[in-house]
């Protein structure tokens, strides 16, 4: 992994910053295109990470144990953790790890989600990470307090969320972002548009910065789900 001074030039750097193209799978637009996938990879190996925690499964997770990363995997459908396993071969079996545990109502703040109820042997994963990709709950809203969990968890990894070009996922991230001035943040619009955190071992309390307008869809959005 990169020291912390590399990691601010790189959040500084064309590749962060440049100009890319949004679009989407052209066989199953809900998951993540090619160009991403090639973007997610390139980065990965400019940090020289050694370890990857993704909540959701798929093709990143083929693409980066391929590519010879170590993965761990939370899912919450063990039909959807199949197909993927599925998909490896033993090798990259023994580099991957992977739990499946349901989605819960809970709170994040005043606002109902549903999402996983982050253990102790969940968080030392989380905590050991380099790179955390938070690709599900599968109902991107949902993914705030999920990004929430991994900026708890770890302070030096660098945590990208996909789905960003939703506007509210987009609003949560400008919130979170602004609340918490030390947090590296950047949008890069790739794919579906990635943003992409990094607390760069600040130990200052994070803020949410949840609004009552906020909360209120919330709930709004919880009902029409569940």
């Amino acid at each position: 992994m990169l020291a912390d001074p590399e990691i601010r030039k790189l959040f500084d750097s064309p590749m962060l910053r440049g100009n890319y193209v949004g679009c989407d799978n052209p066989t199953v637009p809900a998951a993540l295109p090619d160009e991403s996938l090639e973007f997610l990879l390139t980065f990965a190996r400019q940090l020289e990470i050694s370890s990857i925690f993704e909540f959701g499964s798929g093709r990143s997770t083929v693409s980066f144990l391929q590519a010879g990363f170590s993965v761990i995997c939370l899912e919450d459908s063990k039909h959807w953790m199949n197909q993927t396993m599925d998909q490896l071969s033993d090798e990259d079996k023994r580099a991957s790890d992977s739990f499946v545990r349901p989605l819960r109502p809970r709170f994040h703040g005043l606002m109902p989600v549903m999402d996983w109820t982050i253990d102790e042997k969940i968080a030392t994963k989380i905590r050991e990470a380099d790179l955390i990709l938070v690709d599900s709950p599968f109902f991107p809203p949902f993914r705030e307090s999920t990004l929430w969990s991994a900026l708890l968890n770890n302070d030096h990894a660098v945590i990208i969320l996909d789905d960003t070009r939703i506007p509210t996922v987009s609003r949560f991230c400008d919130r979170i972002a602004a609340a918490n001035p030390a947090l590296l943040h950047c949008r890069v619009q790739i794919g579906h548009t990635f943003d992409i955190f990094c607390r760069m071992h600040d130990q200052t309390q994070l803020k949410r910065a949840q609004t009552i307008l906020e909360v209120v869809k919330g709930w709004r959005r919880l009902s029409g789900v569940v």
